[in-house]
């Protein structure tokens, strides 16, 4: 035995190994080298006392110290060997598949995914926060840290009080789209150009009805000096046209976020194509998803239910055929 600045250690190399070993691994040497060689019960139960522990856990400790050396003395990982509750390879396979296909997020996979389960009389379910691990696990996504904001959300009183309309394009082709601000019932179609005349007759042809007022940006289509836009107001809006501030898009958020959605729906089920028929087919098939099958956890309830007051129930059965999902999501008898 060595003492070395009083503490007591079996072999003079130990010195060096504990070097950098934590300071509860330094301690339970210390302690077990003064018990380990006596038959004193009442002194290793004082050493046991000394590191807070019962003589049970001592023992187990001098075992594993006799085995391993001193990196017995580490904490052990009480990460079990395996995972009863992990979530079938086969489900998670299924995660991903519909993810690449429609290119939504946690939730509304979830909900795609357990209709399906249920519709086959499986009990495997998968809730979003699942959807979203295994979209990470894959690679799929990256996790983001977001700071807490407090966010004051604004909408006007009811349907058809305020109409947002904007421009977007998908692989060089205009798209317009329009949103009630009120229900989130959104719209949108694709454009020959974006032409003053082409724009106003694509919102003749996405809402008929007149309606109070229409927020847009500033883009030349929508000018105050447009002429073609203004003769469009007077003949669909009851009270006035209302234009975001410059270099404030945050006005148009609700419509953002709808665009962004549509967009990311169309690149994961057209990549690069341009293909107008296929174009005008996914936009179609997203929009009347997002009317009657998102649920918007802000409004607590779905767009086209809080804009007319019912809404088409057979949406997952649109959904999947239009997606030609029905290989890996079976649908509703």
């Amino acid at each position: 035995m060595y003492i070395y600045h009083g503490e007591p250690y079996l072999k003079k190399k130990h010195i060096q190994l504990l070097h950098d070993e934590p300071a509860y691994v330094k301690q339970r040497y210390h302690v077990i080298v003064r018990a380990v060689y006596s038959k004193n019960n009442t002194i290793r139960e004082k050493a046991a006392q000394e590191l807070g522990i019962s003589m049970r856990h001592f023992r187990r400790l001098i075992k594993r110290y006799q085995d391993e050396g001193i990196p017995g003395l580490r904490n052990k990982s009480t990460r079990p060997l395996n995972s009863p509750n992990k979530t079938p390879q086969q489900l998670e396979d299924l995660v991903v598949q519909v993810r690449e296909k429609t290119g939504f997020g946690s939730f509304h996979l979830a909900q795609l995914i357990n209709i399906s389960q249920k519709n086959q009389g499986k009990q495997e379910r998968v809730n979003p926060r699942t959807v979203s691990r295994i979209l990470v696990r894959r690679g799929i996504i990256e996790t983001e840290k977001r700071a807490k904001r407090e966010w004051k959300r604004f909408e006007w009183g009811r349907p058809n009080r305020l109409v947002q309309t904007d421009l977007t394009k998908y692989n060089g082709i205009p798209i317009l789209t329009m949103e009630d601000d009120y229900s989130r019932k959104g719209w949108a179609i694709r454009l020959l150009n974006q032409k003053d005349t082409t724009v106003v007759k694509g919102m003749e042809k996405l809402l008929k009805i007149r309606y109070d007022n229409l927020l847009t940006d500033n883009g030349s289509q929508f000018s105050r000096k447009n002429k073609i836009i203004r003769e469009y107001c007077q003949d669909h809006i009851n009270e006035k046209h209302i234009w975001t501030s410059i270099h404030h898009p945050q006005t148009m958020g609700k419509l953002s976020a709808f665009q962004k959605g549509l967009k990311r729906f169309l690149y994961h089920t057209l990549h690069s194509s341009r293909d107008i028929h296929d174009i005008d087919h996914y936009i179609s098939a997203y929009v009347h998803w997002y009317n009657n099958g998102k649920y918007h956890s802000a409004i607590a309830s779905y767009p086209e239910e809080r804009y007319s007051g019912q809404r088409d129930i057979e949406w997952y059965n649109h959904l999947v055929t239009s997606l030609k999902l029905d290989e890996i999501l079976v649908m509703k008898l």
